[in-house]
């Protein structure tokens, strides 16, 4: 899928450099984003017996605000520019559950799930007084980090989606500038399972609904 996104980020570069003489001199412009976020999501887990039977299902709907940082680098021209934008790695609470008696406390599970390679490469359309509109497709990946008393493990995955939103741009004469957006997230569902078979107590988890919303102010300097 990275490939891909190459690709499309080549493709899109170029419909730029081809269409600059209409819409202007194409810029270059760099940038550092500090981003606060929601993400949501509803998840489901089924556990199967030895015989291979479903023996209970849990569902729940979680939410989680990370804070992180993201680089970005774009091309265009006044009117429109495409870019990519790469975001460092963040994690979800870490969720445990505890078992044991009055003397044991052994802690059964622990996990949480860590989004890494996080690339958005999106397009961005200029109106008056600094005003833009946003649309982008992100790819993540899901890391799941777990202990689990079984010694079974959940296997990473890996989610796209889209990414809509409209900002407010202000830049200097020498290039510098500052941005604040607002955006909306939607990502696919994802599944993974603990990797044994349907009689060696088979457990699958599947996230849906996901989504989000995220506040980015951007310092940028423009080429």
């Amino acid at each position: 899928m990275k490939k891909v996104l190459l690709i499309i980020f080549a493709s899109l570069l170029s419909f730029t450099s081809a269409n600059a003489l209409e819409l202007g001199d194409t810029n270059f412009t760099i940038g550092l984003s500090g981003v606060n976020a929601v993400y949501a999501g509803e998840g489901t887990e089924h556990n199967y017996d030895e015989s291979g039977s479903l023996k209970t299902t849990t569902q729940e709907y979680g939410a989680f605000s990370p804070a992180y940082a993201e680089i970005f680098a774009e091309v265009g021209t006044e009117k429109i520019a495409v870019g990519v934008a790469f975001a460092e790695t963040f994690s979800t609470p870490t969720n445990v559950n505890e078992t044991g008696g009055e003397f044991d406390g052994a802690i059964t599970t622990s996990v949480n799930a860590a989004f890494e390679d996080n690339y958005t490469i999106y397009g961005l359309a200029r109106g008056p007084w600094g005003l833009y509109a946003k649309l982008g497709w992100a790819q993540v990946d899901v890391i799941v980090n777990e202990t689990q008393k079984s010694g079974n493990t959940y296997g990473d995955t890996t989610t796209q989606g889209w990414v809509v939103g409209f900002g407010l741009e202000k830049v200097s004469d020498n290039g510098f500038g500052i941005r604040a957006e607002l955006l909306g997230h939607e990502f696919e569902d994802v599944k993974a399972d603990n990797g044994v078979a349907t009689t060696g107590n088979y457990n699958e988890v599947k996230i849906d609904n996901m989504m989000g919303a995220s506040a980015k102010i951007s310092i940028l300097k423009t080429f």
